[in-house]
C-alpha cells in the first residue's frame, strides 16, 4: 500500500505537467494564428486525431529525395529543408500513440487566453450556422516528441457553412519558453 500512493501521486503530477504543456503549445500557436486570421471565432468541438500531423510530417520526410513534380507532401519554404525529427523518432512516436484512438472533445479549460465558441461539427454543417461566426478552426491536440523540444499540431481553418480552406500539419519548437512554428506541411497535390 505504501508503494501505491507515491505511484499514484507521481502519475498525477506527470499528467498535470503534460496538460499544462499542451495548453501552452495551443496558446502559443493560436496567438500566432490569430495575428494571421483575426476573424476566427469557432472551434470544432471534436479534435482531429493527434497522429494526423505526424502522418503528414512522415509523408514529407519520405518524399524529401523526390524530384519537384513527384513530391506530394512538402514543408513550406524553399529547400534545403532541415528535418528536426528523424525516422527513428517517427517510428517511436507512431508506436507510442498507435492506441490513442479516443475522440477528444475540446473544453473551454483547454484554451488559456482565447475566447472561441466550441461547437460540435454537425451543428456547424447545419444551414444557418453562419450565425455562430464567419470562420472557424478544426484542431488536433499536440503530439509532443520524446525529448519534449518539439510538438506537432494538425490544423484546418474554414468558412462556416462553406467548407475547409487551409489544412496543414505544423511542427513547433520550444524556444526561450515559447512554442514557435518551424514549418508547416501540406499535401501539395490537393492544393494545386
Amino acid at each position: 500500500m505504501k508503494k501505491i500512493i507515491p505511484l499514484i501521486l507521481c502519475t498525477f503530477f506527470v499528467s498535470c505537467s503534460s496538460s499544462r504543456t499542451e495548453k501552452k503549445i495551443i496558446d502559443d500557436f493560436l496567438k500566432k494564428e490569430f495575428i494571421t486570421d483575426k476573424y476566427i471565432s469557432v472551434l470544432v468541438e471534436e479534435a482531429i486525431p493527434k497522429t494526423k500531423a505526424l502522418q503528414y510530417y512522415e509523408n514529407a520526410y519520405n518524399d524529401r529525395n523526390l524530384y519537384e513534380g513527384e513530391i506530394r507532401f512538402a514543408p513550406n519554404g524553399y529547400p534545403p529543408y532541415k528535418w528536426e525529427i528523424d525516422s527513428i523518432e517517427i517510428i517511436n512516436l507512431k508506436q507510442k500513440y498507435k492506441n490513442d484512438t479516443l475522440l477528444y472533445k475540446w473544453e473551454n479549460s483547454d484554451l488559456i487566453k482565447h475566447k472561441l465558441k466550441i461547437v460540435p461539427y454537425k451543428t456547424i454543417k447545419k444551414r444557418g450556422s453562419h450565425e455562430l461566426g464567419g470562420y472557424g478552426i478544426y484542431l488536433s491536440k499536440p503530439l509532443i516528441t520524446t525529448d519534449k523540444k518539439h510538438a506537432f499540431l494538425f490544423y484546418k481553418s474554414f468558412a462556416v457553412e462553406i467548407g475547409f480552406s487551409t489544412e496543414k500539419a505544423v511542427l513547433l519548437k520550444k524556444v526561450n519558453g515559447k512554442w514557435i512554428e518551424l514549418y508547416h506541411y501540406n499535401n501539395i497535390k490537393e492544393i494545386n
